[in-house]
């Protein structure tokens, strides 16, 4: 006679009761909502940590394709995946639904400079950095406090890390780079530069024995902000770390103090919710504008510059009517005009602009075509006073309805 093997379903979350009797919610994790901005060999640990503890929705974002160089790093990339076309973000999200099924996850293929709306920070209880450059981690600082949202960042290099927790009332990281950070800031220096630059220096490139100290930190702070107030007070917001793998030490410092005229500190009002899209036009966006506030006289100012026209000093010519977002200026600049890697491109005098109005001779043009990114958060000028637009109508877009 065969013995029937019997399958018994287990609550993912009855296997974290430890996780409770220390003082975390298991109810609050299961309904949190978590942005994970890169999907490196730190952001591998912080994603792992997190589908483990069944945090309830995971989005990661991140533009950067698998390569070999990580897989030595990273828990959840594979051989397989590094023929060039798997990015991290989706691979990453694959691995985590195979490690936690109840989870919910949602990759973004995109720069958090400009890919990620605010309407999306604004649904999230706390955004995790994974970088290796100043201008990701400023431009997060800057999203993050627009919204009134904590953000955890972490960095790693050698045996070496850092955490730090920012939170709007607290420490600001625009507020605390140095005069030599900002002489660098918009040079990215990404994983393999400094693996290069660490090997010409006879040092160890960055390892996974780091990213897995510092990840763990990471979630740990990320959990105590998640939970309840009696776990918030423990909070390392305000009091960054050092950690040292060579002799296993940390080294607490101090907070930079918080400068008046840092432009981090510009805080969003509450959005009124539109039913608008990215994909709508620009004429269709200021004729819904103009109607809710009933005045023609509307403005929506851009979070970035926009490009119309650049020059070629080694063709010696200019391409004008472009109209492309700045961040995205040289991808685009390459797919449409095949330049050469030794030309210099200018952006004309005059080039640029920041502001859609009436007066913007291409109507037709979409907001996503100018760069805004679904369910952003439009900053609108009604006759000089600024109020906040959300285009509500691209939550389908990224499945917040059912994710």
């Amino acid at each position: 006679m065969h013995r029937v093997k019997q399958i018994i379903s287990i609550d993912p979350l009855s296997r974290y009761n430890p996780l409770e009797k220390a003082g975390w919610s298991l109810e609050l994790l299961k309904n949190a909502s978590v942005l994970v901005v890169g999907a490196g060999a730190l952001g591998n640990e912080v994603l792992k940590n997190l589908a483990l503890l069944s945090v309830g929705k995971i989005f990661i974002a991140d533009f950067d394709i698998v390569k070999h160089v990580n897989l030595s790093k990273s828990v959840l990339f594979r051989e397989s995946d590094c023929d060039g076309t798997r990015h991290k973000a989706t691979v990453a999200a694959e691995r985590l639904q195979e490690i936690n099924p109840a989870v919910r996850i949602q990759p973004i293929l995109g720069d958090i400079s400009i890919d990620v709306g605010l309407g999306l920070i604004r649904r999230m209880d706390i955004v995790i950095g994974c970088l290796d450059n100043l201008l990701a981690r400023l431009a997060i600082n800057r999203l993050c406090f627009k919204m009134n949202k904590p953000w955890v960042d972490g960095a790693i290099e050698n045996l070496a890390g850092q955490l730090n927790v920012f939170s709007p009332e607290g420490e600001c990281y625009e507020c605390r780079l140095t005069d030599s950070e900002w002489a660098h800031l918009h040079r990215r220096i990404g994983c393999p530069d400094i693996a290069i630059q660490n090997i010409s220096q006879g040092r160890i490139p960055t390892s996974p024995l780091s990213a897995s100290v510092i990840g763990a930190l990471q979630v740990i702070e990320a959990l105590k902000l998640i939970g309840s107030p009696k776990m918030r007070k423990y909070s390392r917001a305000g009091s960054p770390i050092y950690f040292d793998g060579m002799d296993a030490s940390t080294l607490s410092m101090e907070a930079a103090p918080r400068k008046d005229e840092c432009e981090s500190h510009f805080a969003y009002g509450t959005p009124i919710e539109a039913s608008l899209s990215a994909q709508d036009t620009v004429g269709d966006v200021l004729a819904w504008i103009s109607a809710y506030f009933g005045q023609e006289d509307a403005s929506i100012i851009l979070d970035h510059e926009v490009i119309t026209a650049v020059g070629s000093e080694m063709q010696d010519r200019v391409y004008d009517g472009l109209y492309i977002p700045k961040p995205h200026l040289s991808g685009r600049l390459k797919s449409m005009f095949q330049f050469d890697s030794a030309d210099t491109v200018r952006i004309m005098p005059g080039a640029t602009l920041t502001v859609l109005d009436k007066r913007f001779p291409h109507p037709e043009m979409t907001l996503a075509q100018l760069g805004v990114p679904p369910l952003h958060i439009l900053q609108v000028s009604i006759a000089g006073d600024p109020v906040f637009v959300e285009l509500t109508g691209d939550e389908r877009f990224w499945r917040m309805e059912t994710l």
